[in-house]
């Protein structure tokens, strides 16, 4: 399938999102006190959209997801072979190289002896069981203080669960390809999962469990590429469906608030306005839209070409910056700056490696 452009701007937007929020957030004596500086109140709201930014990126991961199974469902052995490659080859030599520069620039500052830099936490970070800090109970927090790192274990429990998920319905269906009432049943189904798992959470941490709680996020975004490719996507009852899960979804954030609802509730928003954009692109409004995403594409899509990296890669240097007393704001722009052309460079260079290590016989 053809390209779509604004899907790699909307990833450049979200990573300098979580980019700014950082460097707010870590060097704060940049800024003004708000009583001195109007602006601040701007910056702080764009600072606060960083949680919004990774749950955009899940809903983005699961519709892209849908847009690369070229060869079907990944539920027979040489299609699941196929997809386990492409997700390895996307996901982990950028993610080794990440952790590597993470302990380098830890040695740089002088930080290696915290506990964040141990074997355990480099061990536990390999094995993708790293959560937040703010989760109670966590068993591994981001390798070397890289708070972004948290986000790719989630990213990794998504790819490996989603095959085990789908394969239960196409045995239940007998058949890979699902009616309109059946999707929607396999969407109802991750809608329940994800609620439980969040109830479950409440009372105790369990790594998959945590990671499970937005699986409906994400296979939201999977459903959503699944009308589009069938150019299907209008506001009709499928819309109608996301509308429904996200009303029910703010009517249990009454009921019973919690931190991961509140979040949930926030990702289905950004679903539904998504959704919104997309039937807007297809409709009759395409020709509204066509020069604001060229000017969109023009501005973001490079740097979404670079966003996984620069995910990756950003909080480390920040942590290095700051190691100087009072770097300056030019000095802090224009390095985030060249490391962002650093990281377009670098993965493109990662996108046409084979990297035939990882094209294995995971299924035999």
């Amino acid at each position: 399938m053809k390209r779509i452009k604004i899907l790699d701007s909307c990833r450049g937007i979200a990573a300098l999102i979580v980019v700014f929020h950082h460097v707010y957030t870590r060097c704060t004596y940049l800024y003004p006190q708000e009583s001195t500086m109007k602006i601040h109140g701007l910056l702080n709201f764009i600072s606060e959209l960083n949680g919004e930014a990774v749950l955009f990126f899940f809903i983005l991961s699961g519709f892209s997801i849908r847009l690369s199974l070229k060869n079907g469902l990944p539920i027979r052995k040489p299609a699941l072979n196929e997809y386990l490659y492409r997700r390895f080859k996307r996901i982990l030599p950028l993610y080794l190289l990440a952790l590597c520069f993470t302990f380098v620039c830890g040695l740089l500052i002088h930080q290696t002896g915290k506990p964040d830099y141990s074997i355990r936490s480099l061990l536990g970070n390999v094995l993708f069981l790293q959560t937040p800090v703010s989760y109670r109970g966590f068993w591994f927090a981001p390798y070397g203080e890289n708070g972004p790192l948290w986000s790719l274990s989630f990213e990794m429990f998504y790819y490996l669960f989603f095959p085990l998920f789908i394969f239960a319905f196409v045995r239940l269906f007998k058949s890979e390809r699902f009616t309109g009432m059946q999707e929607k049943m396999v969407l109802g189904v991750a809608f329940v999962l994800s609620i439980a798992c969040i109830l479950a959470n409440s009372y105790f941490f369990f790594p998959y469990i945590a990671f499970a709680r937005f699986f409906f996020l994400w296979y939201c975004g999977y459903f959503l590429a699944d009308i589009y490719i069938k150019g299907a996507v209008r506001p009709d009852a499928n819309f109608m469906t996301i509308l429904f899960f996200c009303a029910a979804v703010g009517g249990l954030v009454v009921l019973r608030r919690s931190d991961s609802l509140v979040e949930l509730f926030k990702g289905m928003v950004i679903l539904t306005v998504f959704y919104f954009l997309c039937i807007l692109r297809k409709t009759a409004a395409a020709g509204i839209m066509v020069p604001v995403e060229k000017g969109v594409n023009a501005i973001f899509f490079h740097l979404g070409k670079g966003s996984y990296a620069l995910y990756l890669l950003h909080y480390p240097v920040i942590l290095v910056l700051k190691s100087f007393a009072h770097v300056n704001l030019p000095v802090i722009v224009v390095t985030m700056a060249v490391l962002a052309f650093i990281c377009i460079q670098l993965e493109e260079f990662f996108v046409r490696q084979k990297f035939p290590f990882l094209r294995l016989q995971y299924i035999r």
